[in-house]
């Protein structure tokens, strides 16, 4: 071997060196990264996931398996995500919904190894193939069985309250210690939304009156969060309660229940009086919308569910009727664009 190709030797083995060195380093900065991001992880105070449309989960943190009363996330992954919920419709509903949105809140029971029962809030996005297909979803679930118990014991308050002017005022009192308002839009969240329009259910069976319940979903945040920042999506359901306010009367229960979906239960409404609520609403929502100043158009989707005393239900299953009804007109205009 000549000079020349020692020294083009040795310098190629000098530069395999240093790659190989190179490469090491990345592979164990590669890992370390690894481990911090899964120490972080396991360290959350929520339950992290993701799990694929059949049900099989794939990713668990430590906080979930701890939540559900398993010993390790490969303990929890021998299951199906199916068997964790106590009503399956439930699961099917929130799936519904994601098929749509890609995102969506819900508050469901669930039920743990020991046979324990926890409610938890899961916030949830379906992650799309390039097919369109759903491939996974990824979700943060809460506990939030302590809330419930404190829902419990606000209800068996308001059993015990009378319908008089005095009592009510007390109740409302109560009322304002339970967090049931939503604090961007001013009106009530889900859980207000509940409890006030669940007491004029049973004042409705009682009377044997028939009442109505409208449910919305605002059709464009995403395209506005998208393109305008969600500060403006805020903005926009901010209008939209205040559209609400503007269209039926202060004592109707409007509440706000969670992302870009509403629901308003007026008190001793008609049928001819629920349908001439729901045209003026379209009527201040087009308001809205001709004024050129605003820097989005809203746009709204509904359904009306109606309560027979005959035939009595619970506000959930009138939100599960209103909902269908709303996802049909959604769909309709889907169709035709």
């Amino acid at each position: 071997m000549s000079k020349k190709e020692q020294t083009t030797k040795k310098a190629t083995d000098a530069f395999k060196e240093k790659n190989l060195q190179i490469q090491k380093l990345c592979e164990g900065e590669l890992k370390d990264s690894e481990k911090r991001y899964e120490t972080l992880l396991d360290h959350l105070p929520v339950g992290v996931y993701r799990t694929t449309p059949d049900g099989t989960i794939i990713e668990a943190n430590q906080t979930l398996v701890d939540m559900l009363g398993y010993q390790s996330e490969e303990d929890l992954r021998d299951i199906n995500v199916k068997s964790l919920y106590i009503k399956q419709s439930e699961r099917i509903n929130h799936l519904e919904k994601l098929k749509s949105k890609n995102t969506h809140i819900a508050e469901f029971e669930l039920k743990r190894k020991d046979g324990r029962t926890i409610w938890g809030q899961d916030y949830s996005r379906a992650v799309m193939k390039p097919a369109g297909a759903i491939d996974y979803y990824d979700g943060i679930l809460l506990d939030i069985t302590s809330q419930k118990i404190a829902e419990e014991k606000l209800n068996q308050v308001l059993k015990e309250l009378e319908h008089s002017n005095e009592e009510r005022q007390k109740m409302i009192t109560k009322l304002q210690t339970f967090s049931i308002m939503d604090d961007l839009t001013g009106i009530y969240n889900r859980r207000g939304f509940f409890t006030i329009a669940g007491e004029y259910l049973q004042l409705a069976d009682r009377k044997k009156t028939q009442m109505y319940l409208l449910f919305m979903d605002l059709d464009n945040l995403k395209r506005i969060n998208d393109t305008l920042g969600h500060h403006k999506g805020d903005e926009a359901l901010v209008n939209v309660a205040e559209i609400l306010r503007k269209t039926f009367r202060k004592s109707d229960v409007k509440g706000r229940m969670g992302g870009d979906e509403f629901a308003i239960f007026p008190i001793d409404s008609t049928q001819a009086g629920t349908g001439s609520a729901e045209s003026r609403l379209r009527r201040n929502i087009e308001a809205f919308n001709a004024d050129k100043g605003n820097p989005f158009v809203l746009s709204v989707s509904m359904g009306i569910a109606s309560y027979d005393p005959e035939h009595p239900s619970s506000i959930d299953e009138l939100l599960v009727r209103a909902d269908k009804l709303m996802y049909e007109e959604k769909r309709l205009k889907q169709s035709k664009q």
